[in-house]
């Protein structure tokens, strides 16, 4: 039960950042393929500031169920931050990125419903993957500034680096 509380955020029982640090750190200096995707729920402060930090709270429950459902159970599901997740995909190369995109379009098309008073939201997504030709910096780098590009052009999608 204390390894799980130390490994777990206690809001959503995804992995939390020290778990995502340790397990990025393991891949990065693995032989086997995988993908980052780094997530933020758009325009979260204000969805805080008109509904209050409870429906906050509901909204990142809500997020962190649908990612958890619609990536593979191998893959580890992470909130490394207040409206931030990351998700590292394993054994995932470059050319499945569609694969990734369908993902999160699905995520997307949900949670642009509001349901049960739960207001819509949508999430912005940046991807990087080990096999990518065009490496500029580290992967999270790299998967951060396809996250900042898709935040810069309107939101609600996704960028692959």
């Amino acid at each position: 039960m204390i390894r799980h509380q130390a490994e777990h955020d206690a809001l959503t029982e995804l992995l939390n950042r020290g778990s995502y640090e340790r397990i990025l750190n393991i891949y990065e200096t693995g032989e086997r393929p995988f993908a980052l995707i780094l997530i933020d729920v758009d325009t979260f402060k204000s969805v805080n500031d008109t509904y209050g930090h409870a429906m906050g709270d509901t909204i990142l429950q809500k997020v962190a169920t649908l990612l958890k459902r619609t990536f593979r159970s191998i893959d580890y599901v992470c909130r490394i931050g207040g409206d931030e997740f990351a998700i590292i995909m394993v054994d995932m190369t470059s050319d499945l990125k569609y694969t990734i995109e369908e993902k999160i379009e699905a995520v997307n098309e949900t949670l642009s419903k509001e349901v049960d008073g739960v207001p819509a939201v949508s999430l912005s997504v940046g991807v990087a993957f080990s096999d990518r030709d065009n490496a500029e910096d580290d992967i999270f780098k790299d998967a951060d500034k396809a996250l900042y590009y898709i935040k810069e052009h309107g939101r609600h999608g996704c960028k692959i680096f």
